[in-house]
């Protein structure tokens, strides 16, 4: 299992139009954008980067996909797969059509902390708008950390192989260029459950398979929500 933390989230490219897209403005749209908003944004993006811890981990599995049910086995045991009872068993047609041609995927999950919870309860009651720039910057901020950890993981995949990098569709390709074979490695963009028919029920087996509690203080409710808000979880299929 491998894990990757950031004292805080001072480092991380926020895209400011994601934060706008997270407030429901849309440019070319009929909602035009207030200076004062634009103030605003800026000044709580900063206060969210500052109180943010961002922490991910990740494991790799080999994979096997069967009609609509995607089979995660130990990693190193895909020549065993079918002797052996897998790890975990998802029922999604949307999924397993995403990663069909997988040979690998990665159980993945990210959090930034409760830094942009506090923060918003502390703007409650006071102000309208700036707990939703929170909320909004901070869910910009998490999906700047997965894509950033992402590329990094696949940096270290690529290392087995040459830095010729190339990105087509929706995956990453690093593909190894010798007079003798070309071996590609592509990783697909991630998909979490609750998207499509990937059922929120697989929540438990990301919090059970990545300890999720322990290593990375996050925890599922009832409703199969995770706290702290500002948290992912995700297949990343690898070919």
């Amino acid at each position: 299992m491998n894990i990757i933390s950031r004292e805080n989230g001072l480092k991380l490219n926020i895209e400011k139009s994601e934060t706008y897209r997270y407030l429901g403005y849309h440019f070319g749209g009929s909602v035009p954008l207030d200076s004062e908003i634009e103030k605003l944004v800026d000044e709580l993006t900063l206060k969210v980067k500052e109180c943010v811890t961002p922490r991910c981990i990740y494991e790799i599995y080999d994979l096997e996909v069967r009609d609509s049910i995607c089979y995660l086995f130990p990693y190193g045991t895909a020549d065993q797969a079918r002797s052996l009872d897998p790890v975990l068993e998802i029922n999604s047609t949307k999924l397993a059509n995403h990663i069909r041609e997988c040979r690998k995927a990665i159980l993945f999950a990210a959090t930034m902390g409760p830094g942009t919870d506090i923060l918003t309860k502390r703007f409650s009651g006071r102000s309208t708008i700036k707990p939703a720039v929170v909320q909004a910057a901070g869910a910009a901020a998490i999906e700047a950390f997965a894509d950033e950890v992402t590329e990094q993981i696949r940096t270290e995949f690529s290392e087995l192989y040459s830095d010729k990098v190339t990105k087509t569709g929706d995956s990453l390709a690093i593909n190894k260029d010798t007079s003798q074979d070309c071996t590609g490695v592509r990783f697909k963009m991630r998909f979490s459950p609750g998207y499509g028919d990937f059922s929120l029920q697989h929540q438990k087996d990301f919090f059970n398979l990545l300890q999720l509690e322990r290593n990375l203080g996050m925890s599922l409710n009832s409703a199969l929500l995770m706290s702290p808000s500002k948290s992912i979880t995700a297949v990343i299929g690898v070919l």
